[in-house]
Order: C-alpha cells, then structure tokens, then sequence
C-alpha cells in the first residue's frame, strides 16, 4: 500500500487524510479562518500519531478548489514545500471532485452535482456522470446565482456541497438528495490513491490553486 498525506483546506473545514503502512488517519474540524495557524500543526500530529515521517510518503495530495482563495493557496503552499523538501510527487484533485466522490460512494448515484459558494452571487459547479466502474465525465464551472437551473437533473440526481443552500428554492423538489457537506480529507485519499496508482501524479512545481471566471471550464474523462 502507498503512503499518502491528503490535504483540504477549500472551505472552513481544516481537513486531513493519511495513509501510512496500511492504516488510515484523519483529522476534520470546521474552524474558520485559522487554517494558516493549525495546518503545519495538524500534519505534524497526524505524521506523529501514523509514526510515519514524511519522507516516508510516497505523495501528497491536495484538494486545489475552487473555494477559498486563502485556504486553497494554503494547501498547495504547504503541500510544494514539504513535497520539494522531501523529494515526493504532488496530486491535485478538484474539491469539487471530493465532494461528489463522497455523494457518489455512498448513494451509488450516476449524475452529482457539487455547488460551492463562490461569493458575489456566484457559484462553483460541478456535473459529474457515474456508471459502476466510476467516474464517466466532469465538467466544472462557476456561474451567477440567477443562471443556475436544474433542467438536466432528474429524480435520482444528488446536489452536494454549501453552495446548496444558495439555491434551496430550486432544490425543494429534490429535497432527499441534498447534501450540505464540506469537502473532506477522507474522500480526497481515496481519490488520490487511485490516481497514484494510474500515477497522474505532478511535480511540486506544477501543483497550482484552481481558479475559475465565469467563462473558464476544465474537464476530464
């Protein structure tokens, strides 16, 4: 098994994830705007409970947002520095993708649709499609609050993440599949583990905040 350090700091969650010798270790804790003061602390607590150091790792990986602008650059800061210091591979995940992971591991759902709260009327989205080997497609974008609609939602579609509850009125109907989750470090391990095994892994260089305006989109397949 791999050694992975997995971490989330798009939202006001402070959110870790290590895998070490075949265990598992977490810490989540909703504590806003001390992120920059309890990260480094929080690794170091999770390296020492794993008894594993850092060059023990094999990657880290980060959930590179959209959202918080001072979170996401926090984590992928810290993230190129103990990487570059310890000679190891980066992964960045969308935090998006972690939280339709989390809906779709537990529902066994083909479409999820992840809503954060981008600010200024705004939102971060994204759509993803599912059969039973996973992931099939993605497309992530932010939008106004008045050009979100749910015309390619059907009955068995799950909306996930705070942004939900910009946009409760137009999700009334689909009310059993609304989840208000934050990202989590536990579901961006699992995603790294897999995308360290098929080794979509970057140099710490590489390892950058997503950003999105209104007209970009990044997709994969």
């Amino acid at each position: 098994m791999p050694n992975i350090l997995a971490i989330e700091t798009s939202s006001d969650a402070c959110s870790l994830a290590l895998l070490s010798n075949g265990k598992e270790f977490y810490f989540h804790e909703i504590i806003p705007k001390q992120h920059t003061e309890r990260l480094l602390k929080e690794i170091k607590n999770i390296l020492e409970c794993a008894d594993t150091k850092l060059s023990e790792l094999d990657a880290i990986g980060v959930g590179c947002g959209p959202g918080s602008f001072t979170g996401i650059r926090l984590a992928c800061s810290t993230a190129q520095g103990l990487a570059f210091s310890n000679n190891l591979k980066t992964i960045q995940v969308s935090s998006l993708d972690v939280l339709a992971h989390k809906v779709y591991k537990e529902f066994n759902c083909e479409k999820v649709i992840s809503l954060i709260d981008a600010r200024m009327k705004q939102l971060y989205v994204g759509e993803y499609s599912y059969n039973q080997d996973g992931l099939l497609d993605s497309k992530i974008s932010m939008i106004s609050l008045a050009k979100f609609n749910c015309n390619t939602a059907n009955a068995k579609t799950h909306f996930v993440g705070d942004g939900c509850s910009l946009v409760a009125p137009l999700l009334n109907k689909f009310s059993s599949n609304v989840h208000l989750n934050l990202p989590n470090a536990s579901d961006l391990l699992e995603i790294c583990i897999n995308k360290l095994e098929k080794m979509e892994v970057l140099d710490p260089s590489h390892l950058l905040p997503i950003y999105l305006s209104g007209e970009e989109q990044w997709r994969k397949s």
